[in-house]
């Protein structure tokens, strides 16, 4: 293995089965004896600054909060990525260990966009979360979308919305890193076309 590590980034919409595919990876990195550390953003570690976010942002008024404005909920994510990128990941990366990682700024450009943030503050923020990877690009995004969502996360038009946006972002992003689209609806089929490009990605053998 070499001394850095590899990013593996699973992205989409809400409720599309990137934790049950994060679940897989995991296991399939497991059995290759590869030393990984999983993450989810904004953060799901109690203790962070991640997870406290993701408090805010699904249970608000148990802080006293009334309301959050979308461009306030998408300043806080990047502020959890920016402490997650700083203190955990890098690291990680620079010990050789691949990390996984359940989200992106990619969420915070498509949710941001479609919930009408301004366009130009929101790539202000995205901006200094690409600061902080600076060489440090994924060796693969899997973008994880579907006919419909697992679980009713957003009405069918929002989804659709969300989707749409993804697919944008990954056509243009492909020319920086590469990126995979899993468009199965069959978890079984999202799963083989995951091992697949992992058979290109130096595993080592079990």
């Amino acid at each position: 293995m070499s001394d850095i590590g590899k990013l593996i980034v699973f992205e989409g919409a809400d409720g599309v089965g990137k934790s049950t595919l994060v679940g897989h990876t995991e296991t399939l990195l497991t059995a290759n004896g590869v030393l990984f550390e999983s993450y989810s953003f904004p953060g799901k570690t109690v203790g962070t600054l991640g997870w406290v976010v993701d408090q805010i942002q699904h249970d608000r008024h148990s802080f006293g909060l009334t309301g959050v404005t979308p461009l306030s909920v998408q300043a806080l994510h990047i502020a959890a990525h920016l402490d997650h990128i700083e203190a955990r990941i890098l690291p990680s990366l620079s010990r050789g260990n691949w990390v996984i990682l359940d989200r992106f700024w990619w969420s915070t450009w498509v949710y941001g966009t479609v919930d009408d943030v301004d366009p130009a503050v929101l790539e202000t923020l995205i901006a200094a979360e690409k600061q902080a990877w600076g060489s440090t690009v994924p060796s693969a995004v899997f973008l994880v979308t579907r006919t419909s969502s697992l679980r009713p996360e957003h009405s069918e038009e929002k989804h659709l919305s969300l989707s749409t946006l993804y697919r944008s972002l990954a056509d243009r992003e492909v020319r920086n890193h590469p990126v995979y689209q899993i468009s199965h609806d069959s978890i079984e089929a999202s799963i083989e076309d995951i091992r697949n490009v992992f058979a290109n990605l130096a595993l080592p053998s079990a």
